[in-house]
């Protein structure tokens, strides 16, 4: 496993950035968010806990089929969610490869600052290129997320 850190502000406020990431625990507004994954259901969700009139689980476990280099691959995905501070996420593929991501975030001036701690472990690739390629991709998905527009996505961020 080869862990990587990094901390990024995100160009929208901490309650905008939970409407975000409650849209990723609905699988068929997820696939809007991420068009990569191509199925996935949700195998077992913890209990609920609420933000700002949004219910998450504390615990999420799903099933997914993402496409990867073109080809459909089966992933494994655990949620560790506790709003308005934490949104982890595990995600194993069956080749043994595995992804674990441990965001925090905080208000700063009006957007969110996003703290990553992670470890990345992809068999045949060596760490140095497994962690590039996952902070690359990570990246990139944030500029994509914030040019599609809320109302695309159905998560109502406009504000006043």
């Amino acid at each position: 496993m080869k862990a990587f850190r990094t901390e990024d502000v995100f160009p929208l406020s901490l309650d905008e950035t939970w409407g975000l990431l409650h849209a990723h625990v609905d699988e068929d507004r997820l696939r809007t968010i991420h068009p990569r994954i191509i199925s996935g259901h949700s195998i077992r969700e913890g209990e609920s806990i609420e933000f700002r009139g949004l219910s998450f689980p504390r615990e999420k476990v799903a099933e997914r089929v993402i496409r990867i280099g073109g080809r459909p691959t089966k992933s494994t995905w655990t949620y560790h969610i506790e709003p308005p501070d934490r949104y982890a996420y595990e995600v194993v593929f069956p080749n043994g490869s595995l992804l674990r991501v441990d965001n925090t975030y905080s208000s700063t001036m009006g957007a969110t600052l996003v703290k990553t701690n992670g470890a990345v472990s992809l068999k045949n690739v060596p760490s140095f290129l497994a962690v590039s390629v996952c902070l690359r991709r990570s990246l990139l998905q944030v500029e994509v997320t914030t040019a599609i527009p809320s109302t695309a996505l159905g998560i109502g961020l406009e504000g006043p």
